[in-house]
């Protein structure tokens, strides 16, 4: 459930950051049955975003032929995939219009933050706040949003722009952001307000 609308100043820049909104990833039904609402909630984040002159970040993943990128359960199952140049790696074509001048981050792992500049960019901007959007939920978006935690970002959550091939899982990992994390997880009209005004709701 989407937090309270009770709004507080964020203090320091806030930045809209998308993870993973791929061709590859809607291979799965779960998620294809999803991706045109999903796109549509990502695209009107992104706009609200370059209207409000916020940072933006487009997350990708992409892996090497060659096997050096490959995560431990991709080497065991001997299947790689979002590859350079495929469109398995391409962000969806109405995303990557509304992104445009945003900075690519790319990554071979769940979290936006493992071994790429993502955390050297945030800072140098000023950045304190992230909104995330994306899929999947309980993977990278989730992971990212720990690991966000952990080096002292505030996080947030847009929970209406993203979407998971695993609901229950999702759940659980929203949950234990809002309560462990303290990370709001907000509805459209809160996100958007985040982008807008810097405001978010309050977790007092």
């Amino acid at each position: 459930m989407p937090d309270s609308p009770s709004a507080r100043a964020t203090g320091g820049e806030t930045a809209l950051v998308v993870i993973d909104v791929q061709h590859s990833y809607f291979e799965h039904p779960a998620l294809a049955a999803h991706q045109s609402e999903l796109t549509a909630a990502v695209v009107e984040l992104l706009r609200a975003a370059h209207e409000a002159g916020r940072p933006v970040f487009l997350v990708r993943t992409e892996h090497a032929r060659d096997r050096s990128t490959w995560t431990l359960n991709m080497l065991a199952d001997g299947e790689g995939f979002a590859f350079p140049g495929t469109r398995q790696a391409a962000v969806l074509e109405e995303v990557a219009q509304a992104a445009e001048g945003g900075v690519e981050v790319v990554k071979t792992r769940d979290s936006a933050f493992h071994r790429t500049d993502l955390e050297a960019v945030l800072r140098e901007r000023g950045v304190e706040r992230i909104l995330l959007c994306g899929v999947s939920t309980h993977s990278c978006v989730a992971q990212t949003a720990t690991d966000a935690f952990a080096l002292g970002f505030h996080a947030a959550v847009a929970v209406d722009a993203i979407a998971s091939e695993d609901p229950e899982l999702s759940a659980a990992m929203l949950e234990f952001l809002r309560t462990e994390m303290r990370q709001p997880l907000l509805g459209r009209e809160d996100a958007l307000t985040l982008l807008r005004t810097g405001l978010v709701p309050d977790q007092a």
